[in-house]
Parts: C-alpha cells; sequence; structure tokens
C-alpha cells in the first residue's frame, strides 16, 4: 500500500482544496487492513498502524510515516512489497521458518514489529496554467526486522510526479513513478514502476473519490498490482482530517481487499 498511500494523500488535498497546504507541522495515526493470497497458497493478513509527520512550507512537503506491523501468512509476502521469493530461514520469525533446511520459505507464521522508515520531500510546482504539478522524491530506511518478514531489509529510493486539475467541484488526478529496490541477503527485488489516475468530487464539508493504482510485481515470477479504491475524505474543523478508504485488488498480485481510516491534526 505504500503508492497507494501516497496517492490517496494527494487526492485527500485535492478534495479538500487544499492542493497546496497552509505551512505548518501536521500529525496523524491510521488503521490499515489487508488480505489475501498475493499469488501464493497462503492467505496473509496484514494489519499496519502507521504514524506520520508532515511539515509544509511554502511549495516544498516534507514527510515521514513509521508504522506498526502485524502480520500473518506466508513469508514470502513482504509489507509493501507483495510476492518474492523469501530465503531467509527464520522465515515470518524464530520457529515460523523452514529450520534452512530448504531454499524458500513457504510455511505460515506471523509475528509484529515496527516497519520500515519513510520519507518523501515533495515540491509543488507553478505551472502557470490549470494544471498542477509534484515532484516527489521518496526513501525508505530499513527499519523492518527482515528475520520476521516485516520487510525486505534493504533500502529503496523512488521519484513520482503527480498532475491533478479542477474542473469546478471536480478534480482529476494521475501519477508515474519509478522505485529502486534494494536487494538484500534473502530476497531478491526488482525495480518497479507505477501508475495511478482518478478524480474526487466535492460533497457537502468533504469529498468523495475513487482511484486505481498499477504496479509492477517486485520478484520474477510473481503478477503485477492491480487496485482500484474508493475514498471519502473530510474535516472536522481546519485543523483535523478524516480519510476513509476502501480497495479492491483486480489482479494475483494485489490483496483481495483492504480498507482503513487515517487521522491529522494540523498545528
Amino acid at each position: 500500500m505504500k503508492r497507494i498511500a501516497l496517492a490517496l494523500a494527494v487526492a485527500g488535498a485535492l478534495a479538500m482544496g487544499q492542493a497546496q497546504a497552509a505551512d505548518g507541522l501536521s500529525l496523524g495515526v491510521g488503521v490499515d487492513y489487508s488480505s489475501g493470497d498475493y499469488g501464493t497458497d497462503t492467505t496473509t493478513d496484514i494489519l499496519s498502524v502507521p504514524f506520520t509527520a508532515k511539515y509544509v512550507s511554502g511549495s516544498w512537503t516534507w514527510k515521514a510515516t513509521l508504522p506498526w506491523l502485524r502480520v500473518k501468512g506466508d513469508p514470502n509476502v513482504i509489507p509493501g512489497i507483495g510476492g518474492v521469493v523469501n530465503t531467509n530461514p527464520n522465515g515470518r520469525g524464530p520457529g515460523n521458518g523452514n529450520g534452512g533446511g530448504g531454499t524458500t520459505t513457504t510455511e505460515d507464521g506471523s509475528a509484529s514489529g515496527i516497519g520500515d522508515l519513510r520519507l518523501a520531500a515533495t515540491y509543488s510546482f507553478e505551472t502557470g496554467g490549470p494544471v498542477g504539478m509534484d515532484l516527489t522524491a521518496n526513501f525508505k530506511v530499513a527499519t523492518a526486522d527482515e528475520d520476521k518478514g516485516l520487510g525486505t531489509g534493504a533500502n529503496d529510493y523512488g521519484l513520482a510526479v503527480d498532475l491533478y486539475r479542477a474542473f469546478g467541484d471536480t478534480t482529476v488526478f494521475g501519477g508515474v513513478g519509478y522505485t529502486l529496490l534494494g536487494d538484500s541477503d534473502y530476497i531478491d527485488v526488482d525495480g518497479v514502476a507505477g501508475a495511478n489516475f482518478g478524480l474526487s468530487h466535492k460533497v457537502g464539508a468533504g469529498s468523495v473519490g475513487a482511484m486505481y493504482e498499477w504496479r509492477q510485481a517486485a520478484a520474477d515470477g510473481f503478477d503485477d498490482r492491480s487496485e482500484l479504491t474508493g475514498f471519502y475524505t473530510f474535516g472536522t474543523d481546519p485543523a483535523n482530517k478524516f480519510q476513509l478508504y476502501a480497495t479492491a485488488g483486480l489482479s494475483d498480485g494485489s490483496p483481495d481487499w483492504a480498507g482503513g481510516v487515517t487521522y491529522s491534526h494540523g498545528f
């Protein structure tokens, strides 16, 4: 869900009429739950509780996200990545692997702990026309425990471009990105391209919208991710904002379904 989370953040800001948010600090928390087999023989359930900090200064937006994770299922499914070949003998943590007797860890298991730290810097361009553009650089710091299957154990780097245009109360948006995934001792992954597009429409004090996202598979032998997400964004006052969303997976590389809620408070 890492790219969808970023695209939803962009969509939510646009839907609330805040393509360039007011300067200052905001803190947030959320809950995300997903379930699916990701092309494996086992259903993997992932609970994520992300904590976020965002600071806006002029055309710049800086954001950091650190989740707490609980994962139950195939250790070949990595949160935020999807299906891979994970040869770590610990599997989904000590006692949940293959004991080092095989080349892959395919047994069901569960683990919990801190996930990867994700950092992003976004610059919003003044294009001189009706179309807005954001350029975002992403950096994933490998803070998740690879012996628990909570991350790959390697850092990632990425770039993304998002475009948007308002037509009255409706905003159309889309973006493309590329992430260079880092290999670890146990997981070999490829760089992945991704794209998304959608629209949002103001309804009263909030807005509703839908977004489609596609992303290449991170490893050979797995399907690309293809997902459709609906969301509702609203604020109880200028400082407090909420977003509800639900996702349907359209390919074997995606979770079957996912959903969540986020809350942020501005200072």
